[in-house]
């Protein structure tokens, strides 16, 4: 009899263990890497690309992805704006109602997040000015000019933002 006496005690120590272990797995936050590029093109337009990948261990969860498009103040007609949403909607149709598009002065802002497995192009838009501002958009996704990543995409928070700073963007 004295040896069950005996174990009860470690036996119920072991099972409070195993809960906080349990309770600590349960309540891991996911981490959230944020990574930003700007680029100067001719005439000094502006793109600023903002990525923000929510990962969970090591997959990303959630990709949140902005582009602002910035026309110097020569460019200022709703022409331009209007000509380069319009080939980012034909680029991004994909996405369906998950882009939102947003012209606000001499500012176009595109703002898309997705949860399921698509891809999504980052660095893919430039300008070209030979005599008529011109946008070009690389939607190759095996292209090497371009950044792919995709939800599910196995990463580790440090392996993202190292793939996305050798890509020249400068990650928190």
């Amino acid at each position: 009899m004295s040896t069950r006496k005996s174990m009860t005690l470690p036996i119920i120590i072991t099972l409070i263990m195993i809960v906080i272990i349990i309770y600590l797995f349960a309540t891991i936050k996911q981490t959230q890497v944020v990574c930003e590029k700007t680029k100067i093109f001719d005439d000094d337009v502006r793109l600023e690309e903002r990525v923000v990948a929510t990962l969970d261990g090591k997959n990303i969860e959630m990709l949140n992805v902005t582009k602002n498009v910035i026309l110097p103040e020569k460019y200022n007609k709703a022409t331009y704006l209007n000509s380069i949403e319009f080939s980012l909607r034909n680029t991004l149709d994909y996405l369906d109602n998950k882009v939102k598009y947003v012209v606000d002065g001499n500012t176009l802002s595109v703002r898309f997040s997705t949860d399921k497995k698509e891809v999504i192009l980052l660095d893919n838009i430039e300008f070209i000015n030979n005599g008529d501002l011109q946008v070009k958009i690389n939607s190759n996704t095996k292209s090497s000019d371009v950044v792919t990543l995709s939800v599910g995409d196995n990463y580790t928070d440090g392996e993202l933002m190292k793939h996305l700073k050798n890509n020249g963007y400068s990650c928190k």
